[in-house]
Protein backbone atom coordinates (compact mmCIF):
# COMPACT_ATOMS: atom_id res chain seq x y z
CA UNK A 1 0.00 0.00 0.00
CA UNK A 2 1.37 3.39 -0.99
CA UNK A 3 0.87 6.74 0.65
CA UNK A 4 -1.59 7.63 -2.12
CA UNK A 5 -3.67 4.57 -1.24
CA UNK A 6 -3.49 4.92 2.53
CA UNK A 7 -6.74 5.55 4.36
CA UNK A 8 -7.12 9.15 5.44
CA UNK A 9 -10.04 10.51 7.38
CA UNK A 10 -10.38 14.30 7.72
CA UNK A 11 -10.20 15.37 11.35
CA UNK A 12 -13.40 17.42 11.05
CA UNK A 13 -16.47 16.64 8.98
CA UNK A 14 -19.19 19.05 9.98
CA UNK A 15 -21.18 20.94 7.35
CA UNK A 16 -19.82 24.26 8.65
CA UNK A 17 -16.25 22.96 8.38
CA UNK A 18 -16.81 21.73 4.84
CA UNK A 19 -18.20 25.13 3.85
CA UNK A 20 -15.19 26.89 5.41
CA UNK A 21 -12.79 24.53 3.66
CA UNK A 22 -14.59 25.04 0.38
CA UNK A 23 -14.25 28.80 0.71
CA UNK A 24 -10.55 28.65 1.62
CA UNK A 25 -9.75 26.32 -1.31
CA UNK A 26 -11.85 28.21 -3.85
CA UNK A 27 -10.07 28.00 -7.21
CA UNK A 28 -11.61 31.31 -8.24
CA UNK A 29 -9.27 33.00 -5.74
CA UNK A 30 -6.23 31.54 -7.49
CA UNK A 31 -4.40 33.35 -10.31
CA UNK A 32 -4.87 31.94 -13.80
CA UNK A 33 -2.14 29.79 -15.27
CA UNK A 34 0.28 31.46 -17.70
CA UNK A 35 0.43 29.49 -20.93
CA UNK A 36 3.50 31.43 -22.19
CA UNK A 37 5.50 31.02 -18.98
CA UNK A 38 8.67 28.94 -18.97
CA UNK A 39 7.31 27.23 -15.84
CA UNK A 40 5.41 24.05 -16.80
CA UNK A 41 1.66 24.22 -16.34
CA UNK A 42 1.63 21.38 -13.79
CA UNK A 43 4.23 23.23 -11.66
CA UNK A 44 2.18 26.44 -11.84
CA UNK A 45 -0.95 24.56 -10.81
CA UNK A 46 0.84 22.86 -7.92
CA UNK A 47 2.17 26.22 -6.74
CA UNK A 48 -1.32 27.76 -6.83
CA UNK A 49 -2.61 25.13 -4.43
CA UNK A 50 0.60 25.06 -2.35
CA UNK A 51 0.39 28.83 -1.74
CA UNK A 52 -3.17 28.58 -0.45
CA UNK A 53 -2.41 25.54 1.73
CA UNK A 54 0.74 27.03 3.28
CA UNK A 55 -1.05 30.29 4.02
CA UNK A 56 -3.65 28.61 6.25
CA UNK A 57 -2.31 25.10 6.73
CA UNK A 58 -3.48 24.52 10.30
CA UNK A 59 -7.08 25.41 9.50
CA UNK A 60 -7.10 23.48 6.22
CA UNK A 61 -6.01 20.06 7.50
CA UNK A 62 -8.50 17.53 6.15
CA UNK A 63 -9.98 19.93 3.61
CA UNK A 64 -10.93 18.26 0.30
CA UNK A 65 -9.27 19.52 -2.87
CA UNK A 66 -11.33 20.13 -6.01
CA UNK A 67 -11.77 17.05 -8.15
CA UNK A 68 -9.62 16.31 -11.18
CA UNK A 69 -12.55 17.20 -13.46
CA UNK A 70 -13.11 20.52 -11.66
CA UNK A 71 -9.43 21.42 -12.03
CA UNK A 72 -9.31 20.56 -15.73
CA UNK A 73 -12.47 22.53 -16.39
CA UNK A 74 -11.48 25.66 -14.45
CA UNK A 75 -7.78 25.89 -15.37
CA UNK A 76 -8.26 24.58 -18.95
CA UNK A 77 -5.55 21.95 -18.65
CA UNK A 78 -5.41 18.22 -19.35
CA UNK A 79 -5.97 15.48 -16.79
CA UNK A 80 -2.29 14.40 -16.97
CA UNK A 81 -1.31 17.98 -16.05
CA UNK A 82 -3.59 17.90 -13.00
CA UNK A 83 -2.22 14.50 -12.00
CA UNK A 84 1.36 15.78 -12.24
CA UNK A 85 0.45 18.77 -10.08
CA UNK A 86 -1.19 16.55 -7.45
CA UNK A 87 1.84 14.22 -7.49
CA UNK A 88 4.09 17.20 -6.75
CA UNK A 89 1.89 18.29 -3.85
CA UNK A 90 1.92 14.72 -2.56
CA UNK A 91 5.73 14.58 -2.71
CA UNK A 92 5.89 17.87 -0.79
CA UNK A 93 3.73 16.38 1.95
CA UNK A 94 0.95 18.93 1.44
CA UNK A 95 -1.82 16.50 0.45
CA UNK A 96 -2.91 12.92 1.04
CA UNK A 97 -5.01 10.71 -1.18
CA UNK A 98 -7.50 8.23 0.24
CA UNK A 99 -8.75 5.45 -1.97
CA UNK A 100 -12.41 6.10 -2.69
CA UNK A 101 -12.32 9.26 -0.54
CA UNK A 102 -10.59 11.87 -2.66
CA UNK A 103 -7.65 14.18 -2.06
CA UNK A 104 -7.24 16.15 1.17
CA UNK A 105 -4.88 18.65 2.76
CA UNK A 106 -2.36 16.68 4.82
CA UNK A 107 -1.47 17.39 8.46
CA UNK A 108 1.46 19.75 8.89
CA UNK A 109 4.84 18.09 9.17
CA UNK A 110 6.58 18.40 12.51
CA UNK A 111 9.85 20.27 12.00
CA UNK A 112 12.67 19.55 14.45
CA UNK A 113 15.68 21.86 14.63
CA UNK A 114 18.43 19.47 15.70
CA UNK A 115 20.26 22.20 17.59
CA UNK A 116 17.45 22.09 20.19
CA UNK A 117 15.84 19.32 22.21
CA UNK A 118 12.62 18.21 20.53
CA UNK A 119 10.69 18.37 23.79
CA UNK A 120 11.82 21.96 24.35
CA UNK A 121 10.62 22.95 20.88
CA UNK A 122 7.24 21.38 21.49
CA UNK A 123 6.97 23.03 24.91
CA UNK A 124 7.54 26.45 23.33
CA UNK A 125 4.88 25.58 20.75
CA UNK A 126 2.59 24.56 23.63
CA UNK A 127 2.26 21.00 22.36
CA UNK A 128 2.29 18.08 24.80
CA UNK A 129 4.93 15.36 24.46
CA UNK A 130 4.61 12.10 26.41
CA UNK A 131 6.28 8.67 26.52
CA UNK A 132 5.03 5.10 26.94
CA UNK A 133 7.49 2.44 28.08
CA UNK A 134 7.06 -0.77 26.11
CA UNK A 135 9.76 -2.91 27.73
CA UNK A 136 13.33 -2.90 29.03
CA UNK A 137 15.65 -5.88 28.95
CA UNK A 138 19.28 -6.85 29.59
CA UNK A 139 20.87 -8.28 26.45
CA UNK A 140 24.32 -8.92 25.04
CA UNK A 141 25.30 -5.80 23.12
CA UNK A 142 24.94 -6.22 19.34
CA UNK A 143 28.20 -5.48 17.53
CA UNK A 144 27.05 -2.06 16.33
CA UNK A 145 25.94 -1.08 19.84
CA UNK A 146 29.14 -2.33 21.48
CA UNK A 147 31.17 -0.35 18.96
CA UNK A 148 29.12 2.82 19.46
CA UNK A 149 29.34 2.60 23.27
CA UNK A 150 32.99 1.42 23.19
CA UNK A 151 32.19 -1.74 25.11
CA UNK A 152 33.97 -5.09 25.09
CA UNK A 153 32.43 -7.85 22.95
CA UNK A 154 29.76 -9.69 24.94
CA UNK A 155 29.20 -6.78 27.34
CA UNK A 156 25.71 -6.42 28.76
CA UNK A 157 23.50 -3.48 27.87
CA UNK A 158 19.90 -2.66 28.59
CA UNK A 159 17.64 -2.24 25.60
CA UNK A 160 14.86 0.24 26.32
CA UNK A 161 11.88 0.47 23.97
CA UNK A 162 9.20 3.11 24.24
CA UNK A 163 6.74 5.13 22.18
CA UNK A 164 6.83 8.90 21.81
CA UNK A 165 3.45 10.64 21.73
CA UNK A 166 2.50 14.13 20.60
CA UNK A 167 -0.87 15.46 21.69
CA UNK A 168 -1.77 11.91 22.75
CA UNK A 169 -1.00 10.36 19.35
CA UNK A 170 1.91 8.01 18.66
CA UNK A 171 4.36 9.52 16.22
CA UNK A 172 7.68 7.92 17.15
CA UNK A 173 9.26 4.64 18.28
CA UNK A 174 12.44 4.72 20.40
CA UNK A 175 14.95 1.91 20.88
CA UNK A 176 17.81 2.95 23.17
CA UNK A 177 20.85 1.09 24.52
CA UNK A 178 22.64 1.93 27.77
CA UNK A 179 25.40 0.06 29.59
CA UNK A 180 23.69 -2.30 32.06
CA UNK A 181 25.23 -0.82 35.21
CA UNK A 182 24.06 2.65 34.21
CA UNK A 183 20.58 1.54 33.20
CA UNK A 184 19.93 0.34 36.75
CA UNK A 185 19.89 3.99 37.79
CA UNK A 186 16.88 4.70 35.54
CA UNK A 187 13.44 4.01 36.99
CA UNK A 188 10.40 2.91 35.02
CA UNK A 189 8.66 6.07 36.17
CA UNK A 190 11.41 8.20 34.64
CA UNK A 191 11.16 6.30 31.35
CA UNK A 192 7.46 7.10 31.19
CA UNK A 193 8.04 10.78 31.87
CA UNK A 194 11.43 12.10 30.81
CA UNK A 195 13.12 13.05 27.56
CA UNK A 196 16.42 11.43 26.66
CA UNK A 197 18.68 14.29 27.80
CA UNK A 198 17.06 14.25 31.24
CA UNK A 199 17.49 10.47 31.45
CA UNK A 200 21.18 10.73 30.64
CA UNK A 201 21.56 13.42 33.28
CA UNK A 202 19.96 11.05 35.81
CA UNK A 203 22.38 8.17 35.32
CA UNK A 204 25.53 10.04 34.25
CA UNK A 205 25.09 12.95 36.67
CA UNK A 206 25.73 15.34 33.80
CA UNK A 207 24.03 16.32 30.57
CA UNK A 208 25.42 15.20 27.20
CA UNK A 209 27.33 17.87 25.30
CA UNK A 210 27.17 16.52 21.75
CA UNK A 211 25.77 13.72 19.63
CA UNK A 212 26.39 11.98 16.33
CA UNK A 213 23.44 11.38 14.05
CA UNK A 214 22.69 9.34 10.95
CA UNK A 215 19.36 9.94 9.20
CA UNK A 216 17.98 7.46 6.69
CA UNK A 217 14.73 6.16 5.26
CA UNK A 218 13.51 2.66 6.11
CA UNK A 219 10.41 0.63 5.38
CA UNK A 220 8.09 -0.36 8.21
CA UNK A 221 8.32 -4.06 9.03
CA UNK A 222 5.41 -5.86 10.64
CA UNK A 223 6.37 -4.80 14.19
CA UNK A 224 7.06 -1.16 13.35
CA UNK A 225 3.83 -0.99 11.36
CA UNK A 226 1.88 -2.27 14.36
CA UNK A 227 3.54 0.10 16.85
CA UNK A 228 3.25 3.20 14.68
CA UNK A 229 -0.10 2.28 13.16
CA UNK A 230 1.10 2.58 9.56
CA UNK A 231 0.83 0.16 6.63
CA UNK A 232 3.57 -2.44 6.38
CA UNK A 233 6.22 -1.11 4.01
CA UNK A 234 5.32 2.54 4.68
CA UNK A 235 8.31 4.94 4.64
CA UNK A 236 9.75 5.78 8.05
CA UNK A 237 12.39 8.34 8.94
CA UNK A 238 15.19 6.71 10.95
CA UNK A 239 17.37 8.71 13.34
CA UNK A 240 20.34 6.65 14.61
CA UNK A 241 22.35 8.47 17.24
CA UNK A 242 24.98 8.33 19.96
CA UNK A 243 25.11 10.86 22.82
CA UNK A 244 28.46 11.84 24.34
CA UNK A 245 29.48 13.39 27.67
CA UNK A 246 31.92 16.29 28.02
CA UNK A 247 34.79 13.82 28.43
CA UNK A 248 34.00 12.28 25.03
CA UNK A 249 32.62 9.11 26.62
CA UNK A 250 29.54 7.71 24.84
CA UNK A 251 26.55 7.56 27.18
CA UNK A 252 23.73 6.17 25.06
CA UNK A 253 23.16 4.74 21.60
CA UNK A 254 19.87 4.20 19.85
CA UNK A 255 17.45 4.66 17.01
CA UNK A 256 14.18 6.56 16.72
CA UNK A 257 11.66 5.95 13.94
CA UNK A 258 9.10 8.52 12.87
CA UNK A 259 6.22 8.72 10.42
CA UNK A 260 8.16 9.80 7.35
CA UNK A 261 5.36 11.90 5.88
CA UNK A 262 4.71 13.85 9.10
CA UNK A 263 8.20 14.71 10.31
CA UNK A 264 11.27 16.55 9.06
CA UNK A 265 14.65 17.68 10.43
CA UNK A 266 16.31 21.08 10.13
CA UNK A 267 20.08 21.48 10.49
CA UNK A 268 22.27 24.57 10.45
CA UNK A 269 26.01 24.01 10.45
CA UNK A 270 29.24 25.44 9.17
CA UNK A 271 30.56 24.35 5.78
CA UNK A 272 33.80 22.44 6.28
CA UNK A 273 35.77 21.93 3.05
CA UNK A 274 38.00 18.86 2.82
CA UNK A 275 41.67 19.39 2.07
CA UNK A 276 42.20 17.37 -1.11
CA UNK A 277 45.83 16.68 -0.28
CA UNK A 278 45.41 15.45 3.27
CA UNK A 279 41.82 14.30 3.16
CA UNK A 280 41.20 16.29 6.34
CA UNK A 281 38.65 19.02 6.99
CA UNK A 282 40.40 22.38 7.24
CA UNK A 283 37.69 24.34 9.05
CA UNK A 284 36.43 23.90 12.56
CA UNK A 285 32.74 23.32 12.96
Amino acid sequence: MTLEQADFTPETDTEATRMTHSTLLNMQDMPALEAKSYVPLYAQLAERFATVIRRSHASLVGAPLPSEAECTDYFKVSRPTVRQAMAQLLNEGLILRGRGKGTFVAPQRINHDLSHAFEDEMRVAQRAVAFELLDRMDIEAPDTVAQALRLQPGAKVERIRRLRLLEGKVFGYEERYVAAERARLISDAALNEKAIVSLIRDFAKEAPTRFSLTISSVRANAEYARLLDVPRGAPLLSSQHTYFLASGEPALHGIVLFHGENYQFTVQTEIRPIDAASGERNMAG
